[in-house]
């Protein structure tokens, strides 16, 4: 699972396996170590009861949550993402946008990624 932060934004992006686990259990964690035993985790989890995408981090741990049925859609159909906007008061809000990982058009190819549409149209 990839993990991107830029300005007010926390974008997710699973591979094939990834998103394959997801769809059987609603759970997929990833961390980085940076050692002396500090590291940052991060996770995609379903959650039924609510109304759009949200993410908390607390203690090194950033969750990023998805409603069960749009997980339950992307993960088994050819939908590319979920993605919403999380209110964080101020007028101020974050974006996150959970995406299934396209093999690159250009460059190495990555096995585990999902096939590029663009190779397929030959664009």
């Amino acid at each position: 699972m990839k993990l991107r932060l830029h300005g007010n934004s926390v974008r997710l992006r699973l591979n094939q396996a990834e998103v394959a686990q997801f769809s059987k259990t609603g759970f997929v964690e990833d961390s980085v170590h940076f050692g002396h035993g500090e590291c940052l985790t991060y996770a995609l989890e379903s959650l039924s009861d609510l109304p759009g995408p949200r993410a908390a981090y607390r203690g090194g741990s950033l969750r990023v949550q998805i409603p069960s049925a749009a997980a339950t859609e992307w993960s088994t159909t050819d939908r590319v993402g979920v993605s919403g906007e999380q209110p964080l008061g101020n007028g101020k809000h974050l974006s996150i946008l959970v995406e299934k990982d396209f093999q690159c058009v250009h460059g190495e190819r990555d096995p585990k990624a999902f096939q590029n549409p663009l190779v397929e149209t030959g664009r």
